[in-house]
């Protein structure tokens, strides 16, 4: 699943491609991706904007228009590209939607897995309701109180590896990125989230903000499938020092990587450092 550096890599691939572009058409060839408003109204408000810029919210995509805004989150295998009207860089049969530019090419998502999402919203109001109303501060971008951090975590008893993946808490982060916060700060995950103290508050939130931007800085972690443009992939998975390193010995300890699952989630932890 594409997280916080994985979007806005995704952002800085598509910001040239797209931003001062007009949208002369729209298709939709998988109807539940659009969660609101309605296919035509959506078409209508659409047709004929201009494309002003495009960022990230956390893990959402936020594409500005002259009037209104698209937010879009990839979920599991999301990919959104440009290319020429003729050119297909993904099966066609993965193609969700398109919006066709005035310089004859195509901005399209893919979608193998169709868990995604798109919605227009007014300027005025996408910041203040839901999904981005919901969203938890993002470690690379602003300062977070450690203080205000711990009061908050600390009102949960669940395992701090579930409450991280939380985005009302701390947005931005995801498994690849909870696992290794949490190794790099020597927390285990199954710790009760009441039980964390004021210090790892402060070790979490400066672990989340120093691996996010690394992370952006190498194009994101490509395990699976993600690619920023097509055949394009990230390189942080080379800096992974637990995620995904079952078996592995411990870069610090020499310890042997765990795996188990917290949450449902699949959970890497060295049993040494991280008592």
């Amino acid at each position: 699943m594409p997280e916080l550096p994985e979007v806005v890599t995704v952002c800085k691939m598509l910001k040239p491609e797209i931003v001062n572009k007009t949208i002369i058409d729209f298709q939709i060839f998988y109807g539940k991706l659009l969660q609101r408003p309605s296919i035509s109204e959506f078409k209508k408000k659409v047709i004929n904007q201009k494309i002003l810029n495009i960022s990230n919210f956390a893990k959402y995509i936020v594409i500005e228009l002259a009037n209104d805004v698209l937010i879009s989150h990839l979920r599991m295998e999301g990919k959104w590209i440009v290319e020429d009207l003729e050119s297909f860089a993904y099966p066609e049969r993965h193609l969700e939607a398109q919006f066709i530019l005035n310089n004859n090419k195509a901005l399209r998502y893919y979608d193998t897995r169709k868990f995604g999402t798109l919605e227009l919203l007014s300027k005025n109001e996408y910041k203040n309701i839901p999904p981005l109303s919901k969203l938890g501060p993002d470690p690379t971008k602003v300062n977070v109180n450690a203080v205000n951090f711990h009061k908050i975590v600390t009102k949960s008893k669940r395992p701090i590896k579930t409450v991280l993946l939380d985005q009302s808490v701390l947005s931005g982060l995801g498994n690849i990125y909870v696992n290794e916060v949490l190794f790099e700060a020597k927390i285990n995950p199954n710790t009760p989230a009441n039980e964390i103290s004021l210090e790892n508050c402060g070790n979490i939130l400066k672990e989340s903000s120093r691996i996010l931007k690394k992370s952006i800085e190498q194009g994101g972690t490509s395990i699976h499938s993600f690619e920023s443009a097509a055949g394009v992939t990230g390189n942080y998975q080379n800096y992974l020092k637990v995620h995904g390193k079952s078996g592995n010995n411990c870069v610090y300890c020499g310890s042997k990587i765990q795996k188990e699952f917290v949450g449902g989630r699949g959970t890497y932890f060295c049993p040494k450092c991280q008592k």
